[in-house]
């Protein structure tokens, strides 16, 4: 079970907002006994051309896995890390747009152990717009129906392992919605909400699901925020070290780790703050 978390202050969030570098968590969100170590197993990242998803490729290679599948667009992004690990390291072509390239993906790969639904896109806007439909086809058809699809496919062969995890990559923007992005967030909010679906679909399986919710991460997705950042590779080492120790929720940065922590407690101040950050910008 989530423990009752305590706060002792008020912990303003995200952008502007003041971050609490003293911050220290009053409790790990642990709730399952099934831990899934990457040494000797194979597994499957999407979107590992860069970012979070190259960082999470390499961490797995790093930490011992026999093979990963780095599933991406165009293979010579990987050309690098192929001289660098050989034959443990699979690039294989993956559109998650084009349902034939899913299913010929997920078949050559039929032996993964860990599938990291990572690939996504950012398309902001809100709900108030002519643009809005178009926007949250674009967030929907990539960061939602693309990784359900994925899932989908390779449900069966993950049930065949003797343990076996998935991990989705949403946000913590998938916890509370800012307005100026509000269809990405939603989008990443359908995550959230297929992981914690999965989760208990899959629960008298031998496969763990795990939610991962980074807060801003230095990628070339938010290279046009100002804001302070964390490493893609410091997300790649916690969202690893929480499949080793059973976590079902990974907050891998500093920032998300006080979202996380004040969401479990008191989520409509999240909702507050994150509203309020935009309406503070505009008076500015």
């Amino acid at each position: 079970m989530i423990k009752t978390l305590q706060i002792e202050d008020d912990i303003r969030i995200l952008c502007g907002f003041n971050l609490n570098k003293n911050f220290k968590p009053k409790a790990e969100v642990v709730m399952n006994e099934l831990k899934v170590s990457p040494k000797d197993r194979v597994a499957f990242v999407s979107g590992a051309s860069r970012g979070i998803g190259r960082a999470i490729t390499i961490e797995l290679l790093e930490k011992g896995a026999k093979k990963v599948y780095a599933g991406v667009r165009n293979l010579k992004a990987l050309k690098d890390l192929k001289e660098e690990y050989g034959d443990r390291l699979v690039p294989i072509l993956v559109d998650l747009r084009d349902d034939k390239s899913i299913i010929k993906a997920t078949r050559a790969a039929r032996d993964t152990e860990i599938l990291v639904n990572n690939a996504g896109v950012y398309e902001p806007g809100g709900f108030c717009s002519d643009e809005t439909l178009d926007s949250l086809a674009t967030n929907f058809e990539v960061n939602v129906w693309g990784l359900v699809k994925m899932t989908i496919s390779m449900i069966d062969y993950l049930k065949l392992r003797e343990s076996a995890a998935i991990v989705n990559i949403s946000s913590v923007l998938g916890l509370a919605s800012m307005p100026v992005a509000g269809t990405y967030c939603a989008s990443k909010a359908a995550v959230h909400s297929i992981t914690q679906g999965l989760r208990g679909e899959l629960g008298s399986s031998k496969i763990l699901v795990v939610g991962v919710y980074p807060g801003p991460i230095d990628t070339d997705m938010t290279r046009e925020l100002d804001m302070e950042k964390d490493t893609p590779q410091n997300v790649a080492r916690n969202v690893v070290k929480g499949l080793e120790e059973g976590k079902e929720y990974i907050f891998p940065d500093m920032m998300s780790k006080q979202v996380g922590e004040l969401y479990l407690t008191e989520p409509l101040t999240v909702e507050k703050q994150f509203a309020n950050f935009i309406s503070e910008e505009e008076e500015v």
